[in-house]
């Protein structure tokens, strides 16, 4: 058996093999003898027919029965023997029966070659992390009431900034209906933003009942590509006002909130929990800015097979996030095609920062132990009160064991740079 290695862009190995006749003969001789022992043909016993008979009867599916057996067999020798770390699915083509001999041809990818530059000598902007004030504990106060409290009836009959209303709208751009700007019963805070500023603007001073044509110009940069430059009428009609009811700063109301006794306690707590946010939101300013220089540094092509998956990985986790806030693609004006469009360049840098922390973890020798994992999950099982144990089998039964223990040796060699 013969074998030609061809490296094509992209990680991508087209491997031409050929299985000489001496391997096929004995292939052959054994389907042959196996066709003759069990052919049933008109006017011979079974198994009686002369070999010539058999031969031309049986051709096509002897010969289909030789590949069947000759090419999974000597595919595996070939990579084995060629030891390529392959990272996606390999794919077979062009298979031909030639002669007395076979060929065919194996594509495959593979991790790519990572030549690492002096990452240790990356510099990196420190972010002032400003310890949390009053003020910015009273907002997080006003935003737990806020959360916590309660739509009744405006006693007004006029909309006004901040008020909650339903309002039934049918927008028309250049005079055709559009659906992204129809709903019987949209439901928005004025001035929160959900809507465009001229649609928000145009609902205050509107009374309860009333109808009203809302001119509105939409933005070059709209999320939603139909509307994007557009001008539309919306055609709106109010159908509710309420006002939020907050409550008070009760001792029960602490309690429910935070579990602590009184609202020194909540204060205290929330200030905790917004100092720790602002040193998070330093330090991941810092890995943020590594790894946009280790992405400049290192440059190399990586399987294309593996960004269709992170692709695949990315939308799916968009439209999860879009389905808990009871959106959709369609509503956004967008397309599976424009989301995995836009999600190419992501995908890419995140499997190349993949490909170069785990390049610095073998040139650092940094390593993840059984431990390691064992200790990260028991933290988790900690905060959320679940069964540690269970969860430690868990992961080793459902192959979540390696993607953690993957997850933890980026972690490290991000400490480790950030240490640098």
């Amino acid at each position: 058996m013969k074998w030609e290695v061809k490296d094509e862009k992209d990680c991508k190995k087209v491997i031409d093999v050929v299985v000489e006749k001496e391997k096929v003969e004995s292939v052959q001789k054994k389907i042959f003898e196996s066709f003759r022992d069990n052919a049933r043909l008109d006017g011979y016993r079974k198994g009686k027919a002369p070999e010539d008979l058999v031969r031309s009867k049986f051709k096509k599916d002897m010969d289909e029965e030789v590949i069947k057996e000759i090419v999974p067999e000597t595919y595996s020798e070939v990579i084995k023997e060629l030891g390529l770390n392959i990272v996606t699915y390999p794919m077979l083509k062009d298979v031909k029966y030639e002669g007395d001999g076979i060929k065919y041809t194996i594509i495959v990818e593979v991790n790519p070659t990572v030549e690492l530059k002096d990452y240790k000598k990356i510099k990196v902007e420190e972010k002032k992390v400003n310890e949390a004030t009053d003020a910015d504990v009273n907002r997080e106060l006003d935003r737990l009431r806020q959360y916590r409290g309660k739509l009744n009836n405006s006693a007004s009959d006029t909309a006004k900034e901040g008020d909650y209303v339903t309002v039934s709208m049918a927008g028309f751009v250049d005079g055709k209906a559009e659906e992204s700007l129809t709903s019987d019963s949209q439901f928005l805070k004025i001035g929160a933003g959900a809507m465009t500023k001229d649609f928000e603007d145009g609902i205050k001073g509107m009374k309860l009942g009333s109808e009203k044509d809302i001119n509105v110009k939409f933005p070059a940069d709209h999320a939603d590509k139909k509307l994007a430059g557009k001008s539309a009428v919306v055609k709106t009609s109010l159908k509710s006002i309420k006002e939020l009811e907050l409550p008070e700063l009760t001792d029960a109301f602490v309690k429910e909130v935070s579990g602590k006794d009184t609202l020194a306690e909540l204060k205290d707590l929330i200030k905790e929990n917004l100092t720790k946010q602002a040193h998070d939101d330093a330090r991941n300013t810092k890995v943020d800015q590594i790894v946009t220089k280790l992405l400049e540094m290192h440059k190399f092509e990586i399987p294309q097979g593996l960004v269709e998956e992170e692709i695949n990985n990315i939308v799916s986790r968009y439209e999860s996030n879009l389905s808990q806030q009871g959106l959709s693609l369609k509503a956004l004006g967008m397309t599976d095609e424009d989301l995995r469009a836009k999600s190419r360049l992501q995908a890419g840098n995140n499997l190349r920062t993949i490909y170069i922390l785990r390049k610095i973890a073998d040139a650092e020798k940094i390593e993840v132990t059984d431990a390691d994992i064992e200790s990260e999950i028991r933290r988790i099982a900690l905060e959320t009160k679940d069964n540690a144990d269970n969860m430690i089998k868990q992961a080793k039964a459902r192959g979540n064991w390696e993607a953690l223990k993957a997850k933890l040796l980026e972690d490290k060699v991000i400490e480790s740079l950030l240490k640098n």
